[in-house]
């Protein structure tokens, strides 16, 4: 108890001093404002649709912080909706019970599909390379059918499964070991009669260049690629074609089957006219080859190894991917 009340009234004056300084009933301090009211928003969120149809998606909700309780969260869309294919944006509030006491936040919810190709039916043609007719360092390997798994179509088919796993592709190998061009040319529209093809994978002219290895031949060769991709169109008007330089070559062991290794490179870029012109796709074998051609190409210098055939499969997927593809809609 304060002195001044058991003095009396005489002292009012020293109470008074007493009660400014603290002396008396304890006062009622403020309670503090409440901290700012903040939201965090869960992480951006991933989603695959196998269909490309809309998938749903869930997650955590945001979490609020601060603010006046009770706190309310609500996002748009909110969790569990559905999502379309692409990137879509959330967008998240808190309101806390105060007057104005509100918070926001963002994620984005990604979905995606598994690639897909705009084609579904390859044909591989050509002659002994197509087949899968190998050259390895320890020795030249006759052919057998049905064409070896190391082929670069069977690698081929093999590495566009992997990536388009939703997807039927076939790829037909319909490579004739021996064949001159002038055959070829006259069996491809039989061949694209009985398994129509959206797209041809072309690379000819090997045993021609075996057979008389000068500068003419060159000619030769690109000229019958030439018709073989206007026969093509001709017979499947929406025919892609893509049209492949040929590998490297070297004078191997007999019988010297990179005879014509020296004419190679002009071949190519007379390939490559041809690709512009008939408005075929050029895929560009001879330069990844030439990296390290004895480990691509085999003893008897024309003939790819089993890393050659896989090499030209990847270089034939890249290709593929790169002209077929199908980007997702932008959103």
């Amino acid at each position: 108890m304060c002195p001044w009340r058991r003095i009396g009234l005489w002292i009012l004056p020293l109470a008074a001093a007493l009660a400014i300084s603290g002396c008396g009933d304890t006062p009622t301090s403020p309670s503090p404002p409440p901290a700012q009211l903040t939201l965090a928003c869960p992480a951006a969120q991933t989603a695959v649709s196998t269909t490309g149809q809309p998938v749903p998606v869930t997650w955590q909700a945001p979490v609020a912080q601060g603010g006046t309780p009770p706190i309310q969260t609500t996002c748009t869309p909110s969790s569990g909706s559905e999502f379309p294919v692409g990137v879509t944006s959330v967008g998240c509030t808190a309101i806390g019970a105060a007057a104005g006491q509100s918070a926001n936040c963002s994620f984005t919810v990604t979905v995606t599909r598994p690639p897909q190709l705009s084609v579904s039916r390859f044909m591989a043609f050509g002659d002994s390379i197509t087949f899968g007719i190998k050259s390895d360092p320890s020795g030249f390997l006759a052919y057998s059918e049905p064409e070896p798994s190391y082929s670069y179509p069977n690698q081929l088919r093999a590495l566009l499964g992997a990536r388009y796993p939703n997807q039927v592709l076939t790829i037909a190998n319909e490579g004739e070991p021996g064949e001159k061009i002038d055959d070829g040319l006259a069996r491809l529209p039989s061949e694209l009669a009985l398994a129509p093809a959206d797209v041809l994978l072309l690379l000819h002219g090997a045993n021609d260049l075996i057979g008389d290895p000068r500068l003419a031949t060159t000619d030769y060769i690109a000229s019958r690629l030439r018709d073989m991709v206007r026969t093509a169109k001709a017979r499947v008007p929406s025919i892609s074609v893509l049209l492949a330089t040929w590998p490297p070559q070297f004078i191997g062991t007999p019988p010297h089957r990179g005879a014509g290794a020296e004419f190679v490179p002009r071949l190519n870029e007379k390939i490559a006219a041809v690709a512009q012109t008939e408005g075929a796709i050029l895929v560009d074998l001879y330069t990844p080859m030439s990296a390290d051609v004895k480990r691509y190409i085999g003893v008897d210098g024309l003939h790819p190894t089993q890393q050659g055939f896989t090499l030209m499969a990847e270089t034939f997927a890249k290709v593929i991917q790169e002209k077929f593809e199908v980007k997702p809609a932008a959103r």
